[in-house]
C-alpha cells in the first residue's frame, strides 16, 4: 500500500482534516498518511504548490500526493489524478497546485479527470470535494486501484499551469532587483522569489532592501544565529529561498509585509553605493 502525503489550507481548528483522514482510513485500514502541512495560507494555490514541489524530494518514492487548496470548489474546475514519470501519483484540483511538483518528478505521463463517482463518497458536497472526492480517490489509489479506473483520460498538456517565481527579476535593467513575497511562515519570515544560488552576493554582504517604506541596510547571513536578536536580515530558508526575517522576531509584523507584495533589493556595489 502506498503512503499518502497530505497537504491542505484547511488548518486544524475545524474538522476538515480529521474527516478527510477518517474517510481514507475507512477505505484503506492501515494506510499511512503523512501530514505535510495544513497551514498553507487560505486559498494560497501558489504557496501550496511551492511547498508541495519542495517536499517531493523528501517523501517516499511511491507516495500518493493528496493536495487540496481549492478556491474554485463547486465551479467548473476539474478534479484530477496524475501519474508522473517516476510513477508517483498526485490527486487534487486542476488549478496549478499539482503541476510544479509533477514536473519536478519527471512530468505527467498520465492524467485523468475524477469522473468515476463509484470512488466518491455520496452525496458529494458542493463545497467539500476534499472529503467527498479527493480523499477517497487518493485512498483507493494508495490501495492499488489503477489511475485509469478513477476517471476519464485527459491530455496532460491541457492541465492548468502555474508559474512559480524562482529567480531575481530585474527592475529596469539596472542592478536594483525586485522579488515577490511568495509566502510568510508562522514566525513572520517573508519568503522571497529569489533562490539562494541566484542571489549574486555572499554571506556577510550588506544589501539595501526596500519593502515600500524606503531603503534599509540589511545583512545577508547564513543562519539566524549569525545575527543579533531583533536584527533585520536576509537569510536562506530550508527551501533555499531568501527570506526577509528578524532574528527572534517577526519581519512581517515589523514591516507590514503581505504575500504578493514586492521587495526591492540593491546588491552591494550598486549605483547609489558607488556614488556614496
Amino acid at each position: 500500500m502506498r503512503p499518502i502525503c497530505f497537504l491542505t489550507d484547511f488548518g486544524l481548528t475545524d474538522d476538515f482534516v480529521g474527516t478527510c483522514k477518517g474517510v481514507m482510513y475507512s477505505i484503506s485500514p492501515g494506510i499511512q498518511v503523512l501530514d505535510l502541512t495544513h497551514d498553507v495560507p487560505h486559498f494560497g494555490v501558489e504557496a501550496g504548490a511551492e511547498i508541495l514541489q519542495h517536499a517531493t524530494r523528501y517523501m517516499p518514492a511511491d507516495s500518493v500526493f493528496l493536495a487540496i487548496v481549492d478556491p474554485g470548489v463547486g465551479t467548473k474546475r476539474l478534479g484530477v489524478a496524475l501519474r508522473t514519470y517516476d510513477d508517483s501519483l498526485l490527486v487534487g484540483p486542476d488549478n496549478g497546485l499539482l503541476l510544479p511538483a509533477a514536473n519536478l518528478m519527471g512530468g505527467v505521463v498520465e492524467a485523468v479527470t475524477l469522473t468515476n463517482d463509484s470512488y466518491h463518497l455520496k452525496p458529494v458536497s458542493s463545497t467539500f470535494h476534499g472529503r467527498d472526492v479527493f480523499a477517497p480517490v487518493a485512498a483507493h489509489l494508495a490501495a492499488g486501484v489503477e489511475i485509469g479506473d478513477v476517471g476519464e483520460r485527459m491530455d496532460p498538456t491541457s492541465l492548468q499551469g502555474l508559474y512559480l517565481p524562482d529567480a531575481l527579476e530585474a527592475d529596469g535593467g539596472g542592478s536594483e532587483l525586485s522579488a515577490r513575497i511568495i509566502s510568510i511562515d508562522r514566525y513572520g519570515n517573508a519568503r522571497l522569489s529569489v533562490m539562494q544560488e541566484r542571489a549574486g552576493f555572499g554571506f556577510g554582504a550588506t544589501v539595501t532592501v526596500d519593502s515600500g517604506d524606503g531603503g534599509m541596510a540589511v545583512k545577508y547571513v547564513e543562519t539566524f544565529g549569525s545575527a543579533k536578536a531583533g536584527e533585520l536580515i536576509l537569510v536562506p530558508d530550508s527551501h533555499w529561498r531568501l527570506s526577509l526575517a528578524i532574528n527572534q522576531g517577526s519581519a512581517t509584523q515589523a514591516l507590514s509585509l503581505k504575500v504578493g507584495g514586492w521587495v526591492r533589493i540593491r546588491p552591494p556595489g550598486g549605483p547609489e553605493d558607488a556614488g556614496a
